[in-house]
């Protein structure tokens, strides 16, 4: 009778373990959601190398991003210069002889006005940026587009690293027309283009529903976002000659599920900007966002 307890016991033991194993096993349904979120890097790895530069994305690669984000603009040469700003901003630009930039000049320095090779001259990486101050300070350049996907590319290839995606935004405003910039469809045409010449995912953003519309007719194969910094989902989607791939908002505004659901429910990947808090992080990950874009990379990555 003892003997027959302790088998009893014995096959009860083993049952458990198993079952424990199994559980072990499954794929969590939350972590499995969380690990579908895309890290998009900010400027490539803003919070910690001189934003839009070469050092930036390659850093942001490093560590393991699925997407660099990134922004051009378009210099006098027709050449797509990859700036946040079509000018020398004066809080981390540096003049070819080390000078600082007053706020009163920045805009002289207009890009449009500007050959790419005097616009290469300036310091983007020396002065470093008081509003991440954890940044490192190094001397580097605004570089064109096509020099950030052969840099990429080949340091991936060289490396062997899983592919990333490039997430253009193209910086344009009406104001800006002819001053600042060329016309909307001209700067569609010059980065796509430069995209055409690679085989590598890619996808266009814009804030300019004129960018966006355009490029949606010129180019429809080419997946499009649309940032957005104010409320009203349907009141922005109206200004659209289409419907977009990505909807692209500012992080506060993704409040709560329903906003998640009432994007998601149009077919559209909802790719919050520019999240770099823990707190905001764990927030839009926990709200199954498609895709968060951050100015620290390796923060996202740790939540997921």
């Amino acid at each position: 009778m003892k003997i027959i307890q302790i088998l009893v016991f014995a096959v009860l033991m083993l049952t458990a373990c198993k079952n424990e194993t199994s559980e072990k096993n499954e794929p969590d349904a939350n972590m499995e959601a969380f690990n579908q979120v895309e890290v998009q890097g900010h400027r490539g790895d803003r919070g910690n190398f001189p934003e839009n530069s070469l050092p930036a994305f390659i850093n942001a690669v490093k560590k393991g991003a699925d997407v660099l984000e990134l922004d051009v603009v378009i210099s006098k040469d027709k050449k797509v210069v990859v700036s946040h700003e079509p000018y020398m901003h004066n809080l981390y630009m540096l003049t070819p002889e080390g000078d600082s930039i007053s706020e009163e000049r920045q805009k002289s320095y207009n890009f449009y006005e500007m050959e790419y090779d005097s616009i290469r001259a300036f310091d983007a990486g020396s002065k470093g940026n008081k509003l991440f101050p954890d940044q490192k300070k190094q001397k580097t350049y605004k570089p064109l587009l096509s020099e950030v996907v052969d840099s990429v590319e080949n340091y991936i290839a060289e490396k062997e690293l899983e592919a990333v995606k490039y997430n253009i935004e193209i910086k344009s405003s009406e104001n800006n027309y002819e001053k600042y910039q060329p016309k909307p469809e001209v700067v569609v045409d010059l980065v796509m283009e430069v995209m055409e010449e690679y085989e590598v995912p890619f996808n266009l953003q814009s804030f300019d529903v004129n960018i966006l519309n355009i490029a949606n007719e010129k180019y429809p194969e080419v997946e499009l976002g649309y940032l957005v910094s104010n409320e009203g989902i349907e009141k922005n989607l109206e200004k659209l000659d289409f419907h977009p791939d990505n909807y692209n908002p500012n992080f506060k505004l993704v409040k709560n599920k329903a906003f998640v659901d009432s994007v998601k429910n149009k077919e559209m990947k909802l790719i919050p900007w520019t999240v770099n808090r823990k707190s905001d992080i764990k927030r839009m990950v926990e709200l199954e966002v498609d895709g968060i874009i951050t100015d620290f990379p390796e923060r996202v990555i740790k939540a997921l």
